[in-house]
């Protein structure tokens, strides 16, 4: 999969486990039930095997997809759920349509080939494993959309781009100073 950040595309996706976590306990068992994270984190602590097979809900859904690199070891995308705008209020909608919400980037209908009008959920990163993927795009963000999606993205988590910002500056220093001289 090649060229597919800022495709919208449909994917499997999971929800986070979250307490009461529901563990599989094999075909003639019910699941395990466990009602906080303590427990789980201290059997890993312990030395005990830590991976654990969650039972969680999970959606076939369109998500924009936020980069195409990939680790080859999870073999894992990252992507933004989206939400349908007719889960909203009238006024709610055109908030997000005239891009005043930070949280929300608006989708044109007109551009993406899905069953509602949507805006990427800013706060509602996913790993998608590229299996999970349909890679045949219902549209694009262009690259200066896409932009402004990752600018978001990193505005509210919070992230600290500082030493990128300088590496970038020095960067553009040094090739300024190759040419001109």
């Amino acid at each position: 999969m090649n060229g597919l950040a800022g495709a919208v595309v449909w994917a499997v996706v999971p929800f986070a486990p979250e307490a009461p976590f529901r563990l599989y306990a094999g075909e003639q068992r019910a699941p395990i039930e466990v009602d906080t994270p303590a427990k789980l984190i201290h059997a890993a602590r312990g030395g005990v095997d830590s991976e654990f097979t969650f039972l969680v809900p999970g959606k076939a859904r369109p998500v924009v997809i936020l980069s195409d690199r990939r680790d080859q070891r999870l073999g894992e995308l990252i992507a933004l759920r989206l939400l349908r705008l007719s889960r909203l209020s009238d006024s709610e909608r055109e908030v997000v349509r005239t891009q005043r919400d930070p949280g929300l980037v608006y989708l044109d209908p007109e551009r993406f080939d899905l069953p509602d009008e949507n805006a990427a959920v800013v706060a509602a990163l996913v790993r998608v494993h590229h299996s999970a993927i349909d890679p045949t795009p219902v549209g694009q963000l262009d690259a200066s959309e896409l932009r402004v999606l990752h600018e978001r993205i990193c505005r509210h988590y919070g992230l600290d781009l500082q030493a990128l910002v300088r590496e970038e500056i020095e960067r553009l220093a040094q090739r300024a100073r190759g040419s001109a001289g």
